[in-house]
C-alpha cells in the first residue's frame, strides 16, 4: 500500500519546454528571433518616410542636382542617402533585432582596408582587360582627351560621385535586406531576387539593351558572392565604385548608358554593339558577360575569400538560412558562397521558412 501512495515528481528542469503558440511562430523563429520578413518590414517602415523627407529637403536645397552628373552637388544627395541607409540599418539591428550593428558589414576591424583595396584593384584591372581586348581587335579606338587638364580636374569629382553611388547601391542591394532575406530563406534565393531588382532599376537608363541589363544582373550576383564570402561590404563597395569610375572616367566608355564629360580617354566603338557594348558602355558587351560569369564560377569553386576570424565570430551565433543552426565555431566560418549547399543544410530546412 505504501508503494501505491508514493508519487515521484519530475524536477522542473526535466520538463519538456512548452512549444510556442502558432501566433508566436508567425513572428519568431525557433531561435526566438524575429523572422526575416518582419525585420525587413520594420526596416522599410523606418526607411521610406526618412527617404521621402530627405528627398524633399534635397529638392529644395539643390534643385536639379540629381540631373547633372558632372556637378559636385550631385554627390550631396547620395551622401545623405548613405547616411540614412546606415542609420536606419543600425537602428533596426540595435533596437529591433537586438544584434550588434557591426553585422551590417561596415565595421573598421582588421582587414577592412585590404578588402576595400582588393575591390578597387579588381574593378580597374577587369575593365582595363576588357578595354585592351577590344582595342587589340580593332573593335574600339581610344584617344586622349585634348583638354587633359580639365579631365584631371574632373577626376576627384567623379571619384566622389561614384563612391557615393556605389556605396548607396551596395547598402540597398547587398546591405541589410540581403542579409535578412538570406537568413529567412536561402543565400542563392536572396542573391537572385535582389540582383533582379538591381537590374530592373537600371531599365530607365539611356540606351539600355538586353545584354546590358543581363550583365547588370550578373554583376549583382558576383557582388553578392563577394559579400557572402567576406560578410562585409568593403570589397563590394570598392569593386562597384572602381568598375564605374574606371570604365567611365579612365577609359571613356558610357556608364550604364550615361555619358560622362571630361574623361581622361575617349572610347569610340567601331565594331558590333554586341561586342563593344555600344552606347550602353562596357556593360552591354558579351565579352563582359563572359568575364562576369567566369569570375562567378571561379569564386564559387575556388572559394578564395573568407571572412576574418573577428567577422566570423560576430556572425557565428545567428541562423544561416531557413533557421539553420549557426556556424559551430568561429574558427570554421561559413565560406560556402551562395549557391553551394552543405550536407548540414540539406537535412534541416524546417525552421525559419517564413520570410
Amino acid at each position: 500500500m505504501d508503494d501505491l501512495q508514493t508519487v515521484e515528481f519530475d524536477q522542473p528542469g526535466d520538463a519538456p519546454p512548452t512549444p510556442p503558440s502558432t501566433v508566436v511562430r508567425v513572428f519568431r523563429n525557433r531561435f526566438d528571433q524575429w523572422r526575416a520578413g518582419w525585420r525587413i518590414v520594420v526596416f522599410f517602415i523606418l526607411l521610406v518616410p526618412a527617404n521621402i523627407a530627405l528627398s524633399a529637403v534635397m529638392r529644395s536645397l539643390l534643385p536639379g542636382a540629381r540631373s547633372d552628373l558632372s556637378s559636385w552637388a550631385y554627390s550631396a544627395p547620395l551622401l545623405a542617402f548613405n547616411v540614412i541607409f546606415i542609420a536606419v540599418a543600425f537602428a533596426v539591428l540595435r533596437w529591433f533585432d537586438r544584434r550588434p550593428v557591426s553585422l551590417l558589414g561596415m565595421g573598421l576591424g582588421r582587414g577592412w582596408l585590404r578588402e576595400l583595396t582588393v575591390g578597387l584593384a579588381v574593378g580597374i584591372v577587369s575593365t582595363g582587360g576588357l578595354t585592351l581586348v577590344l582595342v587589340l581587335f580593332g573593335l574600339v579606338s581610344l584617344e586622349l582627351n585634348p583638354r587633359v587638364a580639365d579631365a584631371w580636374a574632373a577626376m576627384p569629382r567623379y571619384l566622389v560621385i561614384f563612391t557615393m553611388a556605389g556605396a548607396a547601391e551596395e547598402l540597398i542591394f547587398r546591405g541589410y535586406m540581403l542579409q535578412a532575406l538570406a537568413e529567412g530563406s536561402r543565400r542563392w534565393f536572396a542573391a537572385v531576387l535582389l540582383s533582379l531588382v538591381f537590374a530592373v532599376v537600371h531599365l530607365g537608363n539611356p540606351d539600355t539593351t538586353v545584354v546590358g541589363i543581363a550583365n547588370i544582373f550578373l554583376v549583382g550576383m558576383v557582388i553578392a558572392i563577394l559579400y557572402f564570402q567576406t560578410l562585409r561590404l568593403w570589397l563590394p563597395i570598392g569593386y562597384h565604385l572602381s568598375w564605374n569610375w574606371a570604365h567611365g572616367w579612365l577609359w571613356g566608355f558610357d556608364v550604364s548608358g550615361i555619358e560622362l564629360e571630361n574623361t581622361l580617354l575617349k572610347a569610340t566603338p567601331n565594331g558590333h554593339d554586341l561586342l563593344t557594348g555600344g552606347e550602353f558602355g562596357l556593360e552591354g558587351s558579351i565579352l563582359t558577360t563572359a568575364l562576369i560569369m567566369g569570375a562567378g564560377v571561379w569564386l564559387l569553386t575556388r572559394k578564395v575569400l573568407t571572412p576574418t576570424p573577428e567577422v566570423a565570430a560576430i556572425w557565428a551565433p545567428y541562423p544561416r538560412g531557413f533557421g539553420l543552426p549557426p556556424v559551430e565555431a568561429p574558427s570554421s566560418p561559413d565560406t560556402d558562397g551562395i549557391l553551394t549547399a552543405t550536407a548540414e543544410e540539406g537535412g534541416d530546412v524546417d525552421g525559419d521558412a517564413t520570410s
